[in-house]
């Protein structure tokens, strides 16, 4: 599934779903498509929520056109109300058990097949990647001994590890989600802790970028650039 979250970002004076973002002239949607396909993946679902028409007409259009020059199918799953980042899952049939969901206004060069067999090696209800993403942090930190001051660091980058989402959900996961209902990544991964199921985490260090506002564009498409054995391109 690649789900194609509703959020906008502005460009060129115009409010543009984030999934049909163009980087280097071709729709984050697209790229995401590409990824999929490359990777072998022949039964494709797109989710498409109900305030943004646009990504099912790209996804209907260009999208199935290029999914029918690998070989695939494309459906589209139409949200008739918002169901959360991750709530579509439980409305859409899987062919073997498993779902790997990617969000369409992300990019990255992640292995899809290395993180669905890292997935079914540790037997994990839903399996996320992970990647260590810098942060700058925005003041001054102090280290502190005995109360005297014994660092002090001027805006330090920290690595920081964080979800790349992108998921594997087997069938206890889908199960989790209530249909119909609203349902956040994060909401459905601490369900299922609560609950004592397995999750899995998929480390990697995979070009990735969540592309968020026009200069993260600028980043995706020097990511592109520099990593064209990864991208395809």
């Amino acid at each position: 599934m690649a789900g194609g979250r509703g959020e906008r970002m502005r460009a060129a004076g115009a409010q543009v779903p984030k999934p049909l973002v163009s980087v280097l002239g071709i729709p984050l949607l697209e790229w995401n498509l590409e990824a999929l396909l490359r990777a072998g993946y022949r039964d494709l679902v797109v989710a498409v929520p109900a305030h943004t028409p646009e990504i099912g007409q790209l996804a209907s259009g260009p999208g199935r056109r290029l999914a029918e020059r690998h070989g695939a199918t494309l459906r589209l799953f139409e949200e008739t109300r918002p169901l959360g980042n991750i709530g579509a899952a439980a409305e859409i049939g899987t062919v073997d058990g498993d779902l790997l969901v990617v969000y369409g206004d992300n990019l990255t060069g992640l292995p899809l097949p290395a993180l669905v067999e890292h997935h079914r090696r540790v037997n994990a209800a839903l399996t996320t990647a992970v990647h260590v993403e810098p942060f700058r942090v925005p003041f001054g930190t102090v280290e502190i001994e005995d109360g005297l001051l014994v660092a002090y660091r001027e805006k330090p980058e920290l690595p920081i590890r964080v979800s790349s989402g992108v998921y594997a959900l087997g069938p206890a996961a889908i199960a989790a989600i209530p249909k119909g209902a609203p349902t956040g990544a994060s909401e459905l991964v601490n369900r299922l802790l609560s609950s004592g199921a397995r999750v899995g985490a998929y480390e990697h260090r995979a070009p990735w970028i969540d592309v968020n506002d026009l200069e993260a564009v600028a980043r995706a498409e020097a990511l592109v650039a520099a990593h064209p054995e990864v991208f395809g391109r």
